[in-house]
C-alpha cells in the first residue's frame, strides 16, 4: 500500500481531493435542504432567518478536468516507458534463452556423439575378441585362417574408424566448449560495456545539467546588463533632452525684451515649430497664468524668433520639430 502511494502520489492526492469535494457536497446539500434551528437552554427552538442566502461555492468542473488530463498524460507516459523496459528486458531474456537452448542442444549432440564413439569401441572389442577366437582357431583350421584373417582385417577397420569418429566427436565438443565459452565472454562483454555505457550516460547527464545551470546563469546576468544599460540609456537620454530644452529656454530668456512693466510671477507655456537647423515655424503662447498680461506674451513670441537658430541637440536623435517649455521672464 505505501509502495503504491510512493509511486503514484499524484492520484493519491486527486483521490484526496474528490473525497473532500463528495463530502463538501453532501454537508451543503444537508444544510441547503434542511432548516436551520437554534436551540437555546431552557427556551424552544428558534428558527433562523433564512432570508439571508446560504453561501455556497461552485468547483470549477474545467480545472478539474484540466488537472485530470494531466495527471492522466503523466501517468500514460510513466506506463509507456515502463513498458517500453518492460520490452526490453523480456527481448533480453528471450535472446539468452535462444543461446543457453543453443547450447544445450550442441551439448546433447556431443554427448551423442560420445555415445556413438563408446558403442563403436565396444563393438571393436568384440571384434578384437573374435579375432583372438579365430587366431586360436587358426591352429586347428588352418583352411579358415584366410577367413579369420580377414575378419581381423575388416574389423581394425572397423576401430580405425571408431577412432576416427571418437576423435572428430572430441574436436566437435572441443569446438562447442570453446563456442560456448565465447558466447559467455561475449555476454558478459556486453554487460560490461551496458554498466559503462549507463555510468557514461549519467555522467554526461550530471555535465549537461551544469552546464546548463551556469549557461541560464549568464544568460540571466546578460539580461540583467543589458536592462541596466538600457536604464542608464534612457536615463542618460531624459536629462540630455532635458538640458536640450533648458538651453532653448535659456536662449530665449537671454533675447526677451519688454518696454512694458512685466510681473516676476508671469508665466507661460510657449510651443515651438522647427526645423532640423533651428529655424522657427511657428510659435503659440498658450496655458499663461494671471500675471501674464497681453504684452508679455507678444515680447515672449518675439523672444522666440529672435532666438533662432535655436540650440541643436547634443546628439541627432533628440532632435523634437514640436517642443514645448515654461517661460518666465
Amino acid at each position: 500500500m505505501f509502495a503504491f502511494i510512493l509511486r503514484h502520489p499524484i492520484a493519491l492526492l486527486v483521490a484526496l481531493f474528490f473525497h473532500g469535494l463528495i463530502i463538501a457536497a453532501i454537508i451543503f446539500a444537508q444544510v441547503d435542504s434542511s432548516e436551520v434551528i437554534k436551540v437555546k437552554l431552557g427556551s424552544s427552538p428558534e428558527k433562523f432567518d433564512n432570508s439571508q442566502p446560504l453561501k455556497t461555492f461552485a468547483v470549477d468542473s474545467t480545472q478539474v478536468k484540466l488537472a485530470l488530463a494531466k495527471i492522466k498524460a503523466e501517468e500514460e507516459a510513466k506506463l509507456l516507458t515502463q513498458q517500453q523496459l518492460a520490452k526490453q528486458t523480456e527481448q533480453e531474456k528471450k535472446h539468452l534463452a535462444e543461446l543457453k537452448r543453443k547450447q544445450e542442444q550442441e551439448r546433447k549432440k556431443a554427448q551423442a556423439e560420445k555415445i556413438k564413439a563408446d558403442t563403436a569401441k565396444k563393438q571393436a572389442d568384440i571384434e578384437r575378441q573374435k579375432v583372438k577366437q579365430q587366431q586360436k582357431r587358426a591352429a586347428e583350421e588352418r583352411a579358415k585362417a584366410d577367413k579369420a584373417k580377414q575378419e581381423a582385417k575388416q574389423a581394425e577397420q572397423k576401430r580405425a574408424e571408431a577412432s576416427k569418429k571418437t576423435a572428430e566427436a572430441k574436436k566437435i565438443r572441443e569446438q562447442e566448449e570453446a563456442k560456448s565459452k565465447k558466447i559467455a565472454i561475449e555476454i558478459k562483454a556486453k554487460a560490461a560495456e551496458k554498466a559503462r555505457l549507463e555510468k557514461d550516460a549519467i555522467a554526461a547527464k550530471i555535465l549537461h545539467d551544469k552546464e546548463a545551470k551556469a549557461a541560464n546563469l549568464q544568460r540571466q546576468k546578460d539580461e540583467e546588463d543589458a536592462l541596466q544599460r538600457e536604464f542608464l540609456r534612457e536615463q542618460e537620454m531624459v536629462g540630455l533632452r532635458e538640458a536640450y530644452i533648458s538651453n532653448i529656454a535659456s536662449k530665449v530668456r537671454q533675447n526677451w525684451r519688454s518696454a512694458a512693466k512685466v510681473s516676476d510671477q508671469a508665466e507661460c507655456r510657449i510651443s515651438v515649430t522647427q526645423t532640423p537647423q533651428g529655424n522657427v515655424s511657428s510659435v503659440k503662447v498658450h496655458s499663461c497664468n494671471q500675471y501674464a498680461t497681453p504684452q508679455f506674451k507678444k515680447d515672449a513670441e518675439r523672444a522666440v524668433y529672435r532666438s533662432q537658430p535655436l540650440p541643436q541637440p547634443p546628439i541627432e536623435e533628440l532632435f523634437e520639430r514640436n517642443i514645448t517649455f515654461i517661460f518666465q521672464p
